[in-house]
């Protein structure tokens, strides 16, 4: 099935991006690989559903010229720590709720530790800054990259570390490309009311879970949510989602394991005796 081309576009901006930001990084090394991630995702056909690959380049190229012209001239850039961070962390104390996740693009900024996240948009619209004001996903990897980082810093006999917030950059697909930056934090009380609601979320997962593990139906514990089905074009489970069959199933490949079953494995391990 083809893709649509803004996701894939958006993810090879950020591979780009990320050799832009790099020690010694140019924007000739971000085009280039920017255009072979892009390559790479439209794959052998060349094209995307909606555009083709040439089309797509004519998108990225002078994106990632603008932003560095764009920033440069701000004098605004910073310095990634060009490493991926895990965080594997319990949310509250003995709460039996763990929350993980990965990023690779924690960099110095300012005299501190910020999170670093690049959005692509079709259009200038302030709700897309907006409302990462209370962004549930923004405020769990600050709550969690800063409690892991605070744990391995400890046990190293350091201080605790704060990710002090997050950077969200925007570039806005426009014919002549525009950026916004905006700096989002988290105070104290803040993170705290996180931990309340998250601890509520996965306390809920966790009992729809046992009931299936009893026998109900797990589409009963966990029903149908179509709010997202057009969000990004179609989606692609579209078709099992409206009638589930076995030869339905089986155009779909199951799901690789990654980083999150290994946090099922750490976490099991913790408890074997």
């Amino acid at each position: 099935m083809a893709r649509r081309s803004a996701p894939e576009i958006g993810t090879a901006v950020h591979a780009g991006l990320a050799v832009l930001h790099a020690e010694g990084g140019t924007v000739e090394k971000a085009l280039e690989v920017a255009q072979a991630k892009i390559a790479e995702r439209a794959g052998i056909e060349s094209s995307f559903e909606d555009k083709s690959l040439e089309e797509s380049l004519s998108i990225i190229n002078p994106l990632l010229q603008g932003y560095a012209e764009h920033w440069e001239s701000h004098d605004d850039m910073w310095a990634p720590l060009s490493e991926e961070i895990q965080f594997l962390v319990e949310v509250g104390v003995r709460t039996g709720v763990y929350l993980r996740g990965r990023a690779d693009n924690l960099s110095m900024m300012k005299g501190g530790l910020w999170l670093i996240d690049y959005k692509t948009a079709a259009r200038m619209d302030p709700r897309d800054l907006l409302k990462y004001e209370m962004d549930l996903q923004l405020t769990a990897y600050i709550y969690g990259l800063s409690k892991q980082l605070t744990a391995d810093s400890l046990k190293e006999g350091g201080e605790p570390v704060e990710v002090l917030g997050a950077v969200i950059d925007l570039l806005v697909k426009t014919k002549v490309p525009q950026y916004a930056r905006e700096v989002y934090t988290r105070t104290p009380d803040e993170l705290a009311e996180f931990e309340a609601e998250f601890v509520e979320y996965g306390s809920r997962i966790r009992s729809a879970m046992q009931r299936i593990k009893a026998g109900e139906d797990w589409k009963v514990a966990f029903p149908r949510n179509t709010e997202h089905c057009f969000r990004y074009g179609t989606c692609a489970f579209r078709d099992l989602c409206v009638k589930d069959t076995p030869v339905r199933r089986a155009a779909f490949n199951a799901r690789k394991p990654d980083y999150v079953d290994e946090a099922y494995q750490e976490l099991a391990a913790k408890k074997t005796p």
